[in-house]
C-alpha cells in the first residue's frame, strides 16, 4: 500500500515509463509469490519469531537499498562501462526492491503475525481479528496519507530511510520479546482461563488438520482465496496509481490520498463488526458482501464523473478492504484447523500477492491504450462478479440428504 506515493518519484529518478516501472512492479512481486508457500512451510517448521525477524532485517535493507536505487543505476551502469542502458539499470533494481519489500513485507511479515496469532484463538478467533483488524484495515487503508505527509516533510529518500529505522527499532525488539508460536509451546491450553462463549456458531469449532494437499482439493479454499487475490489486483492498482487517477479529475497528490482517510473509517468499522459477528456466523455472508464491495468499488471508478462516485468509491473499498482482513484471519484456520496452517495460508498468500502484482501493470496499459481508467472501472465490476458465481454454488448449493 505505501508504494503508491512513491511511484511518481520513482519514475523520475529512474527514467522509467508508468508502464516500465508497473512492470518491475509486477515482476517483482509475482517472482516473490512463488516462495509464499514454501516461506509458510518453513514457518511451520521454525517458528515465528526466526521467519519474523528475519523479515524485518531483509524489508529494512531493501527500504535501504530504495534510497540509493538512482544512484545505484548509475553506478551499475558505469561498472558495466555503458554495455547496460540506464534503462536496464533502472529497471532491474526496481525489479529486485519490488521482489524484497513484497516477499519480506507483504509476504512473510504479515503472514506469520497474523497466522500466529489465529494460533492462540478458537472459539474468539473472530473477537481477537477484529481487535487486531483495527490496526490492519487502518494501516492499510490510511499508510498512503501518513507516507506523502512523510515525504512532504522528509523527501522521497528520507521517508524509506525513516521506515527502515522504524522497522529496526522498533519492530525487530518487538518480534524478538512478544513474538510466541501457540499455547502449546509455552505449556498452556488454548484460551486457558477463558470462560467459554454463551454463543458460538456450531461451525466455529475445531476443524479436522487438513494438509495443504487437501484443502487445494476443497472448491471453498479456491473460492475465497481467488476473490482475496482479486481484491488484491484491484484495490492495489487504485492505490499504486491513486496519485494519477485524481490527476485526470485535477486534484494534487494530498488531495487523492486524502481519499484514504474516510475508507479507514469505513474498512476498521466492517472489519472489527464483520469479525466480531464471525464468533456465531458462518463466513459467506460476509465473502458476498465483500464482493459487494468490490463492484461498488470498480462501479465508481467506472462512473467517475457522477457525483455520488466519491462515496460509493468510499463505501466499496472500505467494505472490501475491512471484510478481506476477516476472510483472510479467520477462514483458514476455521476450515483447515491449525496444523499446517502456515503453508496453507502461504499459498493463499501466493495467489493473493500476485494479484497485487498484475493490477498495477493492467490498470497502467488500460490507461495508456484507452488514455484513461474508465475500462479499469468496467474491470472492477466485471471480475468479482464472475468469480462470486462458482463461488455463490460451492458456499449455497443444496446439501445431499444423506
Amino acid at each position: 500500500m505505501g508504494v503508491s506515493v512513491f511511484t511518481n518519484h520513482l519514475i523520475s529518478a529512474l527514467s522509467l515509463s508508468r508502464v516500465q516501472l508497473s512492470t518491475a512492479y509486477m515482476v517483482g512481486t509475482l517472482v516473490s509469490a512463488f516462495f509464499m508457500t514454501r516461506a509458510g512451510r518453513i514457518y511451520d517448521r521454525r517458528g515465528a519469531r526466526p521467519a519474523a525477524s528475519t523479515a524485518v532485517l531483509g524489508l529494512a535493507l531493501c527500504l535501504l537499498l530504495f534510497t540509493q536505487v538512482d544512484r545505484a543505476a548509475s553506478l551499475l551502469e558505469n561498472l558495466f562501462q555503458g554495455g547496460l542502458s540506464p534503462l536496464v539499470c533502472g529497471f532491474s533494481l526496481a525489479v529486485m526492491g519490488f521482489l524484497g519489500i513484497r516477499f519480506f513485507g507483504q509476504g512473510v511479515l504479515t503472514l506469520v503475525s497474523r497466522t500466529m496469532v489465529m494460533r492462540w484463538f478458537e472459539t474468539r478467533r473472530g473477537r481477537v481479528a477484529a481487535i487486531m483488524g483495527i490496526a490492519t484495515s487502518a494501516g492499510f487503508s490510511y499508510t498512503p496519507r501518513l507516507l506523502q505527509t512523510l515525504i512532504d516533510a522528509k523527501g522521497w529518500r528520507g521517508a524509506w530511510a525513516t521506515l527502515a529505522a522504524v522497522l529496526l527499532l522498533v519492530a525487530l525488539p518487538m518480534v524478538l520479546l512478544l513474538f510466541r508460536d501457540s499455547p502449546e509451546r509455552c505449556g498452556m491450553e488454548m484460551e486457558q482461563g477463558l470462560k467459554p462463549l454463551k454463543h458460538q456458531s456450531k461451525k466455529n469449532t475445531a476443524a479436522p488438520d487438513a494438509t495443504l494437499a487437501q484443502a487445494r482439493k476443497d472448491p471453498r479454499y479456491w473460492s475465497f482465496a481467488l476473490m482475496m487475490a482479486w481484491w488484491a489486483l484491484f484495490n492495489t492498482a487504485f492505490t499504486f496509481h491513486v496519485v494519477d487517477i485524481f490527476a485526470f479529475k485535477g486534484a494534487s497528490a494530498t488531495e487523492a490520498v486524502s481519499l484514504f482517510l474516510p475508507i479507514t473509517f469505513v474498512a476498521v468499522a466492517s472489519n472489527f463488526l464483520g469479525s466480531w459477528a464471525s464468533d456465531s456466523m458462518d463466513l459467506p455472508p460476509l465473502y458476498l458482501l465483500m464482493t459487494l464491495g468490490l463492484i461498488c468499488a470498480g462501479g465508481a471508478m467506472f462512473f467517475a464523473g457522477a457525483p455520488w462516485s466519491r462515496y460509493l468509491l468510499i463505501g466499496g473499498f472500505g467494505l472490501s478492504n475491512g471484510l478481506r482482513s476477516v476472510l483472510t484471519n479467520i477462514a483458514w484456520p476455521r476450515m483447515y484447523g491449525r496444523k499446517h496452517l502456515g503453508e496453507i495460508a502461504g499459498s493463499a498468500m501466493s495467489m493473493l500477492v500476485a494479484g497485487s502484482a498484475i493490477g498495477p501493470w493492467v490498470f497502467s496499459l488500460l490507461r495508456t491504450t484507452e488514455g484513461s481508467y474508465v475500462w479499469a472501472g468496467l474491470l472492477g465490476i466485471l471480475g468479482p462478479f464472475v468469480l462470486a458465481l462458482p463461488g455463490i454454488w460451492v458456499f449455497f448449493r443444496p446439501k445431499k440428504s444423506s
